[in-house]
């Protein structure tokens, strides 16, 4: 995910830069949309990433749909070891 957040933050700075060097009206906007554009899939990367590491601290015993574990405030139980879920 580093790497596709790098990308789409390269691009916003590039269309920023490209912006600033424009030299109509009509240039400058297409290059802020495109930042704009670009900042939004870097922020949604990011996010992605986020819920990703979320995932990642999930412990493997748990069941989606268990009864035991009904919402995400809820704590995880754990089945011992050998155990049938």
């Amino acid at each position: 995910m580093d790497v596709e957040l790098d990308y789409w933050t390269s691009r916003k700075h590039v269309e920023i830069e490209m912006a600033r060097c424009a030299t109509s009206p009509e240039a400058r906007l297409a290059h802020q949309q495109l930042a704009d554009r670009y900042c939004a899939m870097a922020t949604q990367t990011e996010a992605a990433s986020s819920v990703g590491l979320v995932i990642a601290q999930i412990p493997a015993g748990f069941v989606v749909n268990d009864p035991r574990s009904t919402t995400i405030a809820d704590a995880i139980a754990e089945a011992p070891h050998g155990a049938a879920l």
